[in-house]
């Protein structure tokens, strides 16, 4: 999915791992708490503890992100932090950090790094909100570029038919449903069509 919302993927992703240099996050199409989508590269330790903990409830950082947008340093944010998760991060190496969040499509899209030696710079700063502005720009369309043929498809075995028996309903051969099943797989960023079929009921596209 990545490679239709990122231009330049590979060196995109070189950069924010050198920005930064101990771990980000990014997330497209957050509803109910949740992305749509989810890239973590923050430390494996510090994923899984905040995972056991359940830190996303009082994380200052969350909490900022679900209410405001455009860009925050972390040691900017005036949340209440009573579960001492700032503390805990510096441990992993997550000791200085910043968050952008933008919305698009009325749904919030974020990034947030992380370093260990030093504050990002107020002209990174402007760099990085400009990055997951487009970016969210443009996982917006791609999420919502699935035509009304390939949401018929999708329709069709959300109800449980199998593949055969929805192609014969909506009076089209196997191929030419598979053909549009597989295009719409590629646009929501599924791994397989039980996936799609998933993806497009939870974001009540069908």
């Amino acid at each position: 999915m990545l490679t239709s919302v990122i231009p330049n993927l590979p060196d995109e992703m070189a950069r924010l791992e050198e920005l930064g240099n101990s771990g980000f996050v990014l997330g497209f199409g957050l509803r109910f708490g949740r992305p749509y989508f989810l890239l973590n590269r923050y430390p494996q330790a510090w994923t899984e503890l905040y995972e056991q903990q359940n830190f996303m409830l009082g994380d200052p950082v969350s909490a900022w992100a679900l209410t405001n947008t455009g860009t925050v340093r972390w040691s900017e944010i005036r949340e209440p932090d009573p579960r001492d998760i700032f503390a805990k991060a510096h441990r992993y190496g997550l000791k200085y950090g910043a968050t952008m969040v933008t919305m698009q499509g009325g749904k919030r899209s974020y990034l947030s790094l992380a370093r260990h030696d030093r504050e990002l710079t107020d002209t990174e700063l402007l760099i990085l909100q400009s990055k997951i502005d487009l970016w969210a720009t443009l996982f917006a369309k791609a999420h919502n570029s699935l035509t009304d043929t390939e949401l018929e498809v999708l329709a069709q075995l959300a109800g449980g038919l199998k593949q055969s028996d929805a192609a014969r309903k909506l009076k089209i051969s196997v191929s030419t449903l598979k053909t549009r099943l597989d295009s719409a797989q590629r646009k929501l960023g599924a791994a397989n069509a039980l996936n799609a079929v998933a993806l497009a009921i939870r974001h009540n596209l069908i």
